[in-house]
C-alpha cells in the first residue's frame, strides 16, 4: 500500500481516529470554553431580540462542544468523528453569521479567514475539510454581498489565498497523519506478531520437543498452583514413572526406535490419564504425573497399577514387537512440604520400586521417610568426608586350593564418619554410588592400597572394586592410571573387580576402559558372576582374567541343582580360559563342593574374615597351615 492511499484506506481509519481524537478533544475544549465566556459577555453587550439570538447560538455551541469534549474521552469510529467535527464547525460558522447579522463590522470578517485555517486543521478527512472551507467562503460572500458589496473583489483575493493555504495544510496534514497511522499500524502488526511468536516460544519452552508433553520447566511452574489446590483440602498425589530397561532398548535397537518408543509411551499415558491427571516428561525415560481429586491410597495404587499394565502392552515399531515395563513411586502432596522434599520422597519410592523387582508401585510411607532421612544424613556426611583419613582398608584372602596358600586379598573399604559414626559398607557404598560420590572412595582406597604395596614387599597382590560409575568415567580411569604410574608400582599387583551390572550402564565405554587397564598390565575380575546379564559371546570380548561366582550360589549346597549350576559356571570359565573363584566358602561342606565342581580358587570366612593389613601378614603362614588341614579332610571325605 502506498502512503498516498493511506488516508483514504479503511484499514487505517481506526489509527486516524486514534490520532485525531486527542487533537479534536482539545479543539472542542478550547472552543467550548471560548463560547462559554462569550455567552456571558453577550449579556452585557446586547439586549432584546439580538441578545436572545446571539446568546441562544453561543449557548448551544458551548453545550454541544462540551458534550463532544466529554464523549471523546473514549475511542470513537472515524465516521462518527467526521459527524461530530462537522457539527462543531457548523455551530461555529452559525455563531459568526448571527454575530454579523446583529452587528456587521468589516473588521470582524477576519473570523471567516480564521475559520478557514482552523477547519483545515480540525477536519480528519480532505473531503470534510473542503466542504467546511466552501461553507465558510459561502458565508463570507453572503455577508459581503449583503453589507459591503464593494469589498467582494478585495476579499476574493484574500479568501482565495486562505483557501489554497488551507487546502494545502489539509492535504499535507492528512498525509502526515496517514504516514503516522501507517507506521502505527505496522508497529501494532509487528507487536502482534511478536506476541504470537512469544506465545509460541513460551509454548515450545514449556513443551517436550520429542513427545509434545509439558516438560520439566512446565511441571515446576504449575507445581506451586497444585500445592495451593492441596491447601483447600483436596487430596493430590505426585506420581513418578520411570521405564525399566529403556537403555537396553536404545542399545539394542538404536536411538530412533528408542525415541519412537518414548513417543508411544507418552501417548498411552495421555490416553490413560485423560483429563483426570496431568502428565509431564522430566527427561530421558522419566515422567511425572499429578493426580488430583484422589482419595485413599488404595485407589491411587489401583490407578497406578492400571497405568503400568497399559504401558507394558506390546509396542509395534517398524515391524518390531517391543515390550517394556515401568516402575512408579508415589507421594501425597503436603502443601507444607517444599517442592524438593516432595519430589525427593516420590523419587525415593521410585528407587525402592526399582530395587525390589521393578514393574511395581511403591507409595512413600513413614518407614521410607526414616530410611530416606538416614540416607540423606549419610549423603551429607559423604559430601564433606576426608576419605584419605576416614576410610580404613580391611582385606579378605583369596585362597588357591592347588597351591595351598593365599595368593591375593580383596581390599574392602570401611568408613567411620566423625559426623555419624560407623556405617555398614553396603549402606554407604550404595548411597555413594547413587549420589555420584563413589569415585572419591575408589581413589582413596586405591591410594591406600598403592601405599601398602609400596611399603610392604611381603604383601600379596591386592584386588580393588570399581563401581559402574568409575568404569564408564574416562576422567576417573585417567586418575587411576596416573596414580599407579606415578607410584611406579607393578600393575600386576593391582587387580580390579567389576560387576556385570556395572558394565551394563554403558557397555562400549566399560569395554574400552577395561581394555585400557588390561593393556597396562592390571588383571581384571568379573565380580558377582552368574547374577547379571552377560552372555558367553559378550564375555569373550572382555579382557577378564577371573570370574568370581557370586556367594548366593553357595547358600544351598545341599540342593543337587546348586552343584549342577556351579559345574556350568566353572565350565564356562574354563571354556573362556580364565580362572574361576567361588565366593562365600564358609564351611567344610562348601569347600568340598568347590573342589567337586572343579575350581581351585575360593574366598570366604573359612579362609579369613576381612582383616587389617598387619593381621593379614601375620596370618598368611598360619592360614596356609590351616588350609592344608581342611584340604586333607576334604580329600578323606571326597
Amino acid at each position: 500500500m502506498t502512503v498516498a492511499s493511506i488516508s483514504t484506506s479503511a484499514d487505517f481509519n481506526p489509527f486516524v481516529a486514534k490520532i485525531y481524537r486527542p487533537m479534536l478533544r482539545g479543539y472542542f475544549g478550547v472552543a467550548g470554553a471560548y463560547y462559554a465566556v462569550m455567552t456571558v459577555m453577550h449579556l452585557f453587550v446586547h439586549s432584546g431580540t439580538n441578545l436572545l439570538a446571539i446568546v441562544s447560538v453561543s449557548t448551544i455551541a458551548c453545550i454541544t462542544l462540551a458534550i463532544f469534549w466529554y464523549r471523546l474521552r473514549n475511542p470513537i469510529a472515524i465516521a462518527r468523528l467526521h459527524v461530530v467535527t462537522t457539527i462543531a464547525n457548523l455551530l461555529m460558522l452559525t455563531n459568526v453569521m448571527v454575530a454579523m447579522e446583529i452587528d456587521f463590522s468589516q473588521a470582524n470578517l477576519v473570523y471567516f479567514i480564521i475559520m478557514v485555517m482552523v477547519f483545515a486543521l480540525a477536519c480528519s478527512s480532505l473531503n470534510q475539510a473542503l466542504i467546511s472551507i466552501v461553507a465558510v467562503i459561502a458565508g463570507l460572500f453572503y455577508v459581503l454581498l449583503k453589507n459591503a458589496p464593494e469589498q467582494v473583489t478585495n476579499y476574493s483575493f484574500v479568501v482565495s489565498s486562505a483557501a489554497m493555504s488551507a487546502i494545502a495544510i489539509t492535504f499535507f496534514l492528512r498525509r502526515a497523519v496517514g504516514r503516522t497511522a501507517f507506521a502505527r499500524n505496522e508497529a501494532e502488526k509487528r507487536l502482534q506478531e511478536a506476541q504470537l511468536l512469544s506465545e509460541e516460544m513460551r509454548h515450545l519452552s514449556l513443551s517436550d520437543s520429542l513427545t509434545g508433553l509439558p516438560n520439566r520447566r512446565a511441571f515446576f511452574e504449575s507445581f506451586q498452583q497444585i500445592k495451593k489446590d492441596a491447601e483447600s483440602g483436596g487430596s493430590i498425589w505426585l506420581v513418578l514413572l520411570d521405564l525399566d530397561g529403556f537403555k537396553a532398548v536404545n542399545d539394542g535397537y538404536g536411538h530412533l526406535i528408542g525415541d519412537e518408543l518414548l513417543k508411544m509411551v507418552a501417548t498411552r499415558m495421555q490416553d490413560y490419564c485423560g483429563d483426570e491427571a496431568h502428565v509431564s516428561r522430566m527427561g530421558g525415560d522419566e515422567f511425572n504425573i499429578i493426580l488430583p481429586h484422589s482419595a485413599e491410597e488404595t485407589i491411587v495404587d489401583a490407578w497406578c497399577q492400571g497405568l503400568l499394565e497399559y504401558v507394558a502392552r506390546v509396542y509395534l515399531i517398524e515391524d518390531r514387537l517391543i515390550q517394556i515395563s515401568a516402575s512408579i513411586g508415589c507421594q501425597q502432596i503436603d502443601p507444607e512440604e517444599s517442592d524438593s522434599q516432595l519430589i525427593r520422597d516420590a523419587d525415593y519410592a521410585l528407587l525402592h520400586a526399582k530395587k525390589h523387582g521393578k514393574n511395581r508401585v511403591i507409595v512413600f510411607r513413614e518407614e521410607h521417610a526414616r530410611v530416606a532421612a538416614e540416607r540423606f544424613k549419610i549423603e551429607q556426611a559423604l559430601r564433606v568426608a576426608d576419605f584419605d583419613s576416614e576410610i580404613e582398608l580391611l582385606f579378605q584372602p583369596q585362597f588357591d586350593l592347588g597351591q595351598n596358600r593365599i595368593v591375593r586379598a580383596e581390599a574392602l573399604a570401611r568408613w567411620s564418619s566423625p559426623i555419624i559414626g560407623d556405617i555398614m559398607p553396603a549402606r554407604f557404598i550404595e548411597v555413594a554410588e547413587e549420589s555420584g560420590l563413589i569415585a572419591n572412595i575408589t581413589l582413596a582406597v586405591l591410594k591406600q592400597a598403592i601405599a601398602l604395596l609400596k611399603d610392604r614387599d611381603d604383601l600379596i597382590p591386592l584386588s580393588i572394586n570399581l563401581s559402574g560409575h568409575d568404569l564408564i568415567s574416562d576422567p576417573i580411569i585417567d586418575q587411576i592410571v596416573e596414580q599407579v604410574e606415578v607410584s611406579g608400582l607393578n600393575p600386576a599387583l593391582l587387580e580390579f573387580e567389576v560387576t556385570e551390572t556395572a558394565m551394563m550402564a554403558d557397555t562400549s565405554k566399560a569395554s574400552r576402559n577395561m581394555l585400557r587397564l588390561s593393556a597396562l598390565g592390571h588383571p581384571l575380575a568379573l565380580d558377582d558372576f552368574g547374577t547379571g546379564y552377560s552372555n558367553f559371546s559378550y564375555l569373550r570380548t572382555l579382557p577378564i582374567s577371573k570370574l568370581k561366582v557370586d556367594r548366593s550360589f553357595m547358600k544351598n549346597v545341599a540342593d543337587p541343582m546348586t552343584e549342577k549350576l556351579l559345574h556350568s559356571l566353572v565350565g564356562m570359565a574354563k571354556t573362556l580360559g580364565v580362572e574361576c573363584l567361588l565366593e562365600g566358602v564358609e564351611d567344610e561342606l562348601q569347600l568340598i563342593i568347590a573342589k567337586r565342581v572343579g575350581t581351585h580358587m575360593v574366598q570366604g570366612y573359612l579362609f579369613g574374615v576381612p582383616m587389617t593389613a598387619s593381621d593379614l601378614l601375620l596370618q598368611i603362614e598360619e592360614q596356609n597351615m590351616v588350609a592344608e588341614t581342611y584340604i586333607g579332610r576334604g580329600a578323606l571325605i571326597g
